[in-house]
């Protein structure tokens, strides 16, 4: 596959880092990040739109994780505290916007996934690699930046939330989880490791989490074998590297959650809000 060049810009604040302003009412980065790099905590003073062209992303903001595949973006308000882990090699065309400008479109700034369609993709690829940082923004190059601020806003939801635990011990075992999303992670292995009684274990999951330690197992194991459909593996691949006993399970695990099998994922997304609850 040809690389896509990387892009980088840099911002021009003007004000500290709390009242900063952008140049114009939306500024476009495009670069690219390598495989397995993670961001600070860290949260910005205006809205982001963040989209990935190429490559998938984690994004764990209010305690939620979302995991990113291409074709996907996500709205952040500002100052909310987020932080950016890439699962692959990830081309970034992010869109950062004036929150005054914002608001005076009537939308309103809040935290959603939301599914990207391809003339969204090709209106934002064009947009990050034509239009100049200091845009007219009354001119021709403004409208074109409102009309894809409109388009952006009419994207429908996508559910691929996942709350994680705020427990420090809970937290860090969940973190594990994800970076070895094959190994089997039994819960008696894991409350015994943490201190605490299966029982106890299993009550303080669920409050931090809403869902039970097995589903939370299952659903980070099928989102994140969303990423590796994106990345064209095979069925069968995917349920090996993923720990299940056999294609027939993964497919299976699958269709419970999405209302689809893996093969025919990519041309039906799931409805939204599909993996929120129980």
């Amino acid at each position: 596959m040809v690389k896509t060049k990387k892009v980088l810009h840099s911002f021009r604040y003007t004000g500290d880092v709390t009242g900063a302003k952008l140049a114009r009412p939306v500024f476009f980065r495009s670069f690219m990040l390598a495989e397995n790099v993670q961001s600070e905590l860290h949260s910005h003073p205006f809205i982001q739109f963040h989209y990935a062209r190429e490559g998938s992303l984690y994004i764990s903001v209010e305690n939620n994780s979302y995991i990113i595949p291409a074709c996907y973006g996500l709205w952040i308000p500002a100052f909310m505290p987020h932080q950016v882990q890439t699962a692959s090699e990830v081309m970034l065309e992010n869109l950062d916007i004036d929150p005054d400008y914002y608001a005076a479109t009537g939308f309103k700034a809040e935290l959603k996934l939301v599914t990207v369609s391809d003339f969204a993709r090709s209106f934002i690829h064009h947009a990050t690699q034509t239009i100049p940082e200091f845009y007219d923004a009354d001119g021709k190059e403004g409208r074109l930046v409102s009309t894809l601020i409109d388009v952006l806003n009419d994207l429908p939801a996508a559910g691929f939330a996942m709350t994680w635990p705020t427990a420090p011990a809970l937290l860090e075992m969940c973190q594990v989880i994800s970076e070895s999303p094959d190994l089997p992670h039994l819960m008696e292995e894991w409350a015994e490791r943490i201190g605490m009684s299966p029982r106890t274990f299993s009550r303080h999951f669920i409050k931090e989490t809403g869902i039970t330690f097995s589903n939370w197992k299952q659903r980070h194991r099928l989102l994140h074998s969303i990423i590796l459909l994106r990345q064209s593996r095979s069925v069968t691949e995917i349920a090996l590297m993923l720990g299940y006993g056999s294609t027939s399970a993964y497919t299976y695990a699958f269709r419970q959650l999405f209302g689809v099998s893996p093969s025919r994922y990519e041309a039906t997304p799931p409805p939204p809000n599909a993996i929120l609850y129980d």
